[in-house]
């Protein structure tokens, strides 16, 4: 098999892949999986490492600090590397586990809440050192660690939701058109044969398995009651897979600009830029309305499969 062949098993689809994963953080990723294949390293060691770097960059933006934010912006994108590098690991070995695909996504969620308390500390760091005037804050004239919290709190969470929605779409297209990804439905039984699994045999698998397995089942309930009310739910028929990818293939591209390596890339940058306010505003303001533009063009399309 090519190399090229090789790198196109590594991925779930070349389609649902953020810009810059497919031209920054998977090729990297894939030449340190080639450069550990012949070891005994398990995707679970890869995401275990990337946790352990991506927490400890937003630590270092905490310090507040230009030399520490540079190298807390480098640490970033090798944990994104290593992110990306525990799937690629799986599935060119076929040894993912469903265990380990949870931690994964926890990883992920670890990460983000350290990056994001980092910025907010190391913002206000900045601030009270007189080393950066608050642009956004001009306009409000709130008090500037009110400010500095606020920004934090609420582009973290507009990421998370960004990602989210790209990441429901992206299912979505896997789930009609490759036939690739199961619905949230059937995700939670498979989740939950699992927990059975555990319930009946407790020596099977250890506290920290049982803890990610539980927090998953949690978080898929949550997902699923707020898909509940959506226009589309799983329980409807699907469209046809053709129609469904000559319609959506455009418009999930536009969606990975929602996904989380763009808001890894838009913090790197800002880092290196010593203004990561900036960050935080691009989160809450350009990509919530590109958001608001996708759902209303995604209804529009919608229509047109029913």
């Amino acid at each position: 098999m090519s190399l090229v062949s090789q790198y196109k098993s590594s991925l779930k689809a070349v389609e649902v892949e953020e810009i810059f994963d497919l031209i920054i953080y998977r090729p990297l990723a894939f030449v340190f999986v080639k450069a550990t294949y012949s070891t005994n390293l398990t995707p679970d060691q890869v995401s275990l490492v990337a946790l352990i770097i991506g927490s400890a960059a937003g630590v270092l933006l905490g310090f507040g600090e230009y030399s520490f934010y540079v190298i807390g912006a480098c640490l970033y994108i090798i944990s994104n590397i290593l992110d990306c590098a525990d799937g690629q690991i799986a599935r060119l070995k076929k040894n993912g586990t469903k265990v380990g695909r949870v931690v994964d996504g926890f990883v992920d969620y670890i990460v983000s809440i350290f990056i994001f308390v980092g910025i907010a500390i190391g913002l206000s760091r900045q601030f009270y050192s007189h080393e950066i005037i608050l642009i956004g804050n001009a306009p409000l004239d709130w008090k500037p660690a009110t400010y500095i919290w606020f920004v934090s709190i609420v582009g973290a969470v507009s990421s998370a939701v960004q990602a989210f929605y790209f990441d429901f779409y992206r299912n979505k297209f896997l789930e009609i058109v490759y036939g690739r990804a199961s619905n949230i439905i059937n995700e939670i039984n498979e989740y939950e044969q699992e927990r059975k699994k555990f319930t009946e045999n407790p020596s099977s698998a250890g506290f920290m398995e049982k803890f990610l397995i539980n927090i998953y089942l949690r978080y898929s309930y949550l997902q699923l009651k707020i898909q509940k009310e959506h226009e589309e739910n799983h329980t409807q028929s699907k469209p046809d897979a053709k129609l469904y990818y000559k319609k959506n293939r455009l418009l999930l591209r536009l969606w990975s600009f929602m996904g989380s390596t763009t808001h890894i890339t838009l913090c790197v940058v800002c880092a290196f830029f010593n203004n990561l306010e900036i960050f935080l505003l691009l989160c809450i303001l350009p990509l919530n309305l590109l958001m608001l533009f996708l759902f209303f063009v995604q209804k529009r399309v919608n229509k047109t499969l029913t």
